[in-house]
């Protein structure tokens, strides 16, 4: 009976990614993507990037067998930190190089989604374009340039949850690659101040973390060990981020 179930669970992996990702290039292809092992990439307005990656669960963290798709678009200046790009492009660049970032699930307002290879994979192939078509292609056939991030970046929030902070920052990087220095200076000092406020509110008022009794957290000269559950209150914070963003201001010419 045990080897009966062993086999019904035991699936090829990268086989049945392989499949998934072929039937998704498929029907993407049209718009001008292009295949680059896991990743599928194209380029608008000559040097903006649009990913779309596919990646396996790592077993060691007890995600083998699962699979989620991962979203971006990478803005050269926005990524290198540098107005006009030195480096010589690419033929396509990664998921992780991108600063406007985010999952399928999440980009439809839901958790994350993790695809189970064990299901039928034409159920996973159905749903992957579904939500592809709907909420993905539209963003990015929107966010398309420069002046549209600038301008519609702010309306596709889902499609940019691990980034969104930097916002004010990457504009920045937009408006000096642009030409309009002016406008990057103005919106590096107010992103530059909202550090500093961050920076003193930590430092003052502190933050929350929650311990289990008897967990303990070494933080900035405090060594605090809980007698019970709950939330302690941690005080100061990393100075490192406005240190690099004095340099940055330098490296760019706005100071």
């Amino acid at each position: 009976m045990f080897d009966f179930l062993k086999r019904k669970t035991e699936i090829n992996s990268t086989q049945i990614v392989d499949e998934i990702e072929a039937a998704v290039y498929e029907h993407i292809k049209p718009y001008g993507f292009k295949k680059h092992g896991r990743t599928l990439h194209r380029f608008v307005s000559e040097d903006i990037s649009q990913v779309i990656h596919f990646q396996s669960g790592m077993p060691k963290h007890g995600m083998s067998g699962l699979l989620c798709v991962n979203l971006g678009i990478r803005i050269p200046e926005c990524s290198e930190r540098a107005f006009q790009s030195e480096a010589k492009k690419k033929k396509y660049y990664h998921e992780y190089e991108c600063t406007i970032r985010s999952r399928l699930g999440t980009v439809s307002g839901k958790q994350e989604a993790w695809y189970d290879l064990r299901e039928k994979t034409n159920k996973i192939i159905k749903s992957i374009i579904a939500e592809i078509d709907k909420y993905v292609l539209p963003a990015y056939e929107v966010l398309n340039s420069r002046e549209a991030i600038l301008t519609h970046r702010k309306d596709y929030l889902m499609l940019d949850n691990l980034e969104n902070h930097l916002i004010l920052l990457e504009e920045c990087m937009i408006y000096g690659h642009l030409g309009n220095h002016k406008k990057a200076k103005e919106l590096f000092e107010e992103y530059y101040q909202s550090a500093v406020d961050e920076y003193n509110d930590l430092t003052k008022n502190g933050h929350k973390q929650y311990l289990k009794k008897g967990e303990r957290v070494v933080f900035m000269g405090q060594d605090i060990t809980a007698d019970k559950d709950g939330y302690v209150t941690l005080y100061g914070a990393n100075h490192s981020h406005i240190d690099y963003l004095d340099e940055l201001a330098v490296s760019l010419g706005l100071r």
